[in-house]
């Protein structure tokens, strides 16, 4: 007899039971391998500290559409390193909390805050955007994530850094595209919509 009710299904159950499993592991191996070693206090002050400066450095006037942009980027950040962490492209030997997103400092802060930056000062024209974010992933893929992958917070299984180098490309590119509609939509009165 087919089984309709699949909250019920043995195979769900057993992921279930795997996942927590996993999840014991997990913050078995945080409490014993990770938390507070040397690696663990950078993430720390590499997911604090940008924040700090970043309000300090940002045009106060453009704060909501600038952040608006950085929170479009971290969303696909996000996106991607889920599937990219359920795929097996990828892992985080370290985390700075096993119950948080794998590495959230550099998905929501290190990523977003640099791009957002350079969108502050290079999203005039759609030349300078390109150009100045070219140079961004440039300097995120083939620099940034060699560092990550050498410190240890991020290793490579399936994924090679190119892949990456594209991936900021698209992503600031669709999120520009995406202010541009709100700004259009906002500037359209609704009757003209």
């Amino acid at each position: 007899m087919l089984n309709l009710n699949l909250s019920d299904s043995e195979t769900l159950q057993e992921v279930q039971k795997l996942r927590a499993e996993m999840h014991r592991l997990e913050i078995l191996r945080w409490k014993q391998d990770e938390v507070f070693t040397w690696q663990w206090w950078l993430l720390a002050a590499l997911t604090v500290i940008p924040l700090i400066l970043w309000w300090l450095a940002v045009d106060k006037k453009r704060a909501y559409e600038i952040a608006f942009y950085g929170s479009m980027i971290d969303l696909m950040a996000l996106l991607l390193d889920n599937f990219g962490t359920n795929l097996l492209w990828w892992s985080y030997p370290i985390k700075l909390l096993p119950i948080l997103p794998p590495l959230i400092t550099a998905d929501s802060v290190l990523v977003p805050i640099f791009l957002m930056m350079v969108y502050q000062y290079f999203s005039v024209t759609w030349k300078s955007h390109w150009i100045a974010n070219l140079i961004a992933a440039a300097f995120l893929a083939f620099i940034a994530e060699p560092i990550f992958i050498w410190i240890g917070y991020y290793k490579l299984s399936g994924w090679m850094l190119v892949y990456s180098f594209l991936f900021y490309n698209a992503s600031t590119t669709l999120a520009k595209l995406i202010i541009r509609g709100f700004a259009r939509s906002a500037a359209t009165p609704p009757e003209a919509r």
